[in-house]
């Protein structure tokens, strides 16, 4: 709906643009507080948004843009599938990644919100869950090969009819989960977030009048495009590519290519993935709705950081990828551990645009996203439960200063589970969590320091699946205008005896008492050259420990010492 004809004023649009968007972080505080499961109540790796009745993201909270740029394509899923017999107080759960999900542990719940009879608009969640079912704990796996080892699959269904829960189908749920408690209390809370969302929005319709609700929806994207056509008309047109590769296919074979070429023109950008690898063996392939969400990041990050982010920022760029590829693969291939790809593709990205503008050019930042999931046991009660932890590394420098030391990277936004928290919900001790100084990419601006964390599984067997990227030093975080790349991942089982054991950068295996799994994430690229770090910061590094080579004095050479000590005498 147009804004001209509903009486929607530029100051009117501000005042319900902005409610929009606090009742998406009103919501996001809601499932936060609700949920069950550290993954969404400690690490807050869920995501809030508001969409238009057609069923385009219109307001978010800055949680998971992995996750954000997604959902709009969920909604349009339930639109075709049940758009004719919607009614009041109906919630949808979908989990599909074929049908606009991510993958399957990223539940989205979904509330279509109605104003005298008529769809107004949509409130929806999206949380990755402990474990939705499938042959591993946690339910990914790196060498899975069809979708269908991914647990549950869910197409839009009803959760609720006109608010009534469906019994049958939690029953399902329940039965199919390995900690059914956490899962149902969690679908429970993001049913509570878009209730508390439809809410907000009838408020806006009582203060404000359903004609300028809708016309601010609509032109919240409207803008959207304009700031994004309008930020492209201010750069350079030009032309430039990018590739980057995973260490490997999800099952120890051979690199996976990911591939970007961009072209702007006037306020036009086209991307160009044609040339990635084809879809691949393992569960590193990327479903559509995650290609998409890593391209809004890229444009947001590099063309418009400071806009709103909704749908309207895709309307100057046009996407190419042909399906088949690893990012966009046939049904059925697995996708479970596709965000280590999406995290190379955003890498990809920034490499290409950086090069088009060098003037926002910014280093590498760690893709290595190392994910563990552990089969454990409680403490508590004594069932199964599943620790599922994310370890960060250093993001990328830039010309206005050093990047992050051990944060969740591009897409991500997901934060490092609590000792406490792990030790007193699972079987399991955290050994030891700190930065590895060293590992930042030198120059005049430093990459931000990888990230070392032990867990050491206690008391009986625990069934193990973790993943990483860039333990090949070939594909390490590069560096940019001069600057040097960060040090890569690593991977260290150590068996009871205290022996290390090398293993690959993806798998699942079993590990006895006593034993301990390592990581090392990569450290973010450098910044410009090294001789142009200025004093202080070179005095800071030394004197907080960051650069272990430069913390300990040179020894000049005895015949220099000698020399000098005469001059002094």
């Amino acid at each position: 709906m147009s804004a001209r004809g509903s009486g929607l004023d530029p100051i009117t649009f501000e005042l319900i643009h902005e409610g929009l968007v606090a009742a998406a972080l009103e919501m996001g505080g809601v499932l936060k507080r609700s949920s069950y499961s550290p993954i969404i109540r400690d690490m807050e790796d869920f995501s809030c948004a508001l969409f238009t009745a057609e069923g385009e993201l219109a307001a978010q909270a800055d949680y998971i843009p992995a996750q954000l740029g997604a959902m709009g394509l969920v909604v349009r899923s339930i639109l075709t599938r049940w758009g004719l017999t919607l009614a009041d107080g109906d919630v949808f759960l979908a989990n599909h990644p074929y049908l606009g999900a991510m993958h399957t542990p990223d539940l989205n719940v979904i509330r279509p919100v109605f104003h005298a009879g008529r769809l107004l608009a949509w409130a929806g969640t999206a949380a990755h869950h402990l474990d939705v079912g499938g042959v591993n704990p946690g339910t990914e796996g790196p060498a899975l090969q069809e979708v269908y080892a991914e647990g549950l699959l869910l197409p839009p269904v009803h959760l609720d009819r006109r608010g009534a829960e469906q019994a049958d189908l939690v029953q399902i749920l329940a039965a199919n989960v390995r900690d059914p408690a956490s899962t149902i209390a969690d679908l429970r809370g993001q049913r509570a977030a878009c209730r508390l969302g439809a809410a907000r929005l009838l408020e806006l319709v009582a203060r404000h009048g359903a004609l300028r609700v809708r016309a601010a929806l609509a032109e919240a994207l409207a803008a959207s495009a304009r700031a994004t056509r309008a930020a492209l008309l201010d750069l350079a047109d030009g032309a430039a590519s990018s590739e980057g590769f995973c260490d490997d296919d999800g099952r120890q074979g051979p690199p996976t290519r990911i591939h970007a070429q961009v072209r702007k023109r006037g306020a036009r950008l086209r991307i160009d993935l044609s040339g990635s690898s084809a879809q691949v063996a393992g569960a590193i392939n990327v479903p559509w709705a995650s290609t998409r969400a890593a391209v809004v990041y890229a444009v947001r990050a590099m063309v418009q950081p400071d806009a709103h982010v909704n749908d309207g920022l895709l309307e100057p760029v046009t996407l190419v990828c042909p399906e088949g590829s690893v990012l966009n693969p046939h049904f059925p291939a697995a996708v479970s551990v596709r965000h280590n790809t999406c995290q190379r593709l955003a890498d990809v990205l920034i490499r290409a645009l950086s090069a088009l503008w060098p003037e926002r050019a910014v280093a590498s930042s760690s893709t290595a996203f190392f994910a563990v999931n552990i089969g454990s046991r409680s403490p508590v009660h004594g069932g199964a439960a599943v620790l599922a932890d994310v370890a960060g590394g250093g993001t990328g420098a830039h010309a206005a200063g050093d990047g992050l030391d051990g944060v969740d990277t591009y897409l991500s936004n997901v934060g490092l589970m609590p000792v406490e928290v792990a030790e007193s919900q699972y079987t399991v001790r955290i050994r030891r969590t700190e930065l590895i100084p060293g590992s930042q990419g030198r120059g005049q601006f430093r990459g931000g320091l990888g990230l070392r964390r032990d867990y050491e599984i206690l008391d009986l067997p625990q069934c193990v699946t973790y993943y990483a990227e860039q333990t090949d030093p070939r594909f390490a975080p590069a560096g940019t205008a001069g600057g040097g790349p960060g040090r890569p991942s690593r991977l260290v089982r150590i068996d009871p005896s205290g022996r290390e054991v090398a293993i690959p950068s993806k798998g699942t295996a079993t590990f006895a008492p006593g034993s301990v799994l390592r990581v090392e994430t990569s450290g973010g690229g450098g910044y410009g050259p090294v001789r142009r770090r200025p004093a202080v910061l070179r005095r800071r590094d030394t004197s907080d420990g960051r650069d272990p080579i430069e913390s300990t004095p040179r020894q000049r050479p005895p015949a220099r010492a000698a020399r000098r000590a005469r001059r002094t005498v």
